[in-house]
């Protein structure tokens, strides 16, 4: 029995801005989030000029699999080739960016070992409500990249959880390896 492999890459998107701090009241910790600015309150109500920055994070694009390699089911011959199929292990896509640009999810089938590309039929598990997602086309024997999913600017933020049925054909029962690196961007 041989196995697929599932590799991630993880890119994290964030930027940095400015925040601001109201110090009218001394003593107190009110703090709102602005790209720029600075309290004057403080210097006008008490005569103490108070500036305070503060280092807001925009947010984080990440991407998380299944733990564990795949483990391909029993194949069958099916005339001059082993076939298998099954679902890939779910994958999720977090992101908490507060621009919302959007995010592109694909897979590149990496396949030494003589079998034929990979198909796959991708497939939403869970997505949060305000989400719109497009997943990407049916694919049978995908050579490169493939699309798995597309998360539109704008109603991108949130989690979502993917996975993808998968069928190979095979040149042996048995020895089989192969792997699917996973990107998000």
């Amino acid at each position: 029995m041989g196995r697929v492999v599932v590799l991630a890459v993880l890119l994290l998107v964030g930027s940095s801005g400015t925040a601001w701090a109201d110090s009218s009241q001394v003593g107190s910790s009110q703090v709102g989030s602005s790209q720029v600015g600075s309290s004057q309150t403080a210097a006008a109500q008490t005569g103490i000029p108070q500036t305070v920055s503060v280092q807001v994070v925009d947010g984080d694009l990440l991407l998380s699999v299944e733990r564990g390699p795949v483990t391909l089911p029993e194949p069958h011959f099916a005339g001059s080739w082993y076939t298998t199929a099954g679902t890939l292990p779910g994958v999720t896509v977090v992101d908490t960016r507060a621009a919302d640009p959007g995010w592109s999810l694909s897979g590149q089938f990496d396949d030494e070992s003589g079998g034929t590309p990979l198909s796959w039929t991708p497939a939403v598990v869970a997505q949060s409500a305000v989400q719109v997602l497009t997943l990407g086309k049916s694919t049978i024997g995908m050579r490169g990249s493939g699309l798995l999913a597309v998360a539109d600017p704008a109603a991108g933020r949130g989690t979502a959880r993917l996975t993808a049925g998968y069928r190979l054909l095979l040149p042996a029962a048995a020895g089989y390896e192969a792997t699917l690196t996973l990107t998000v961007i």
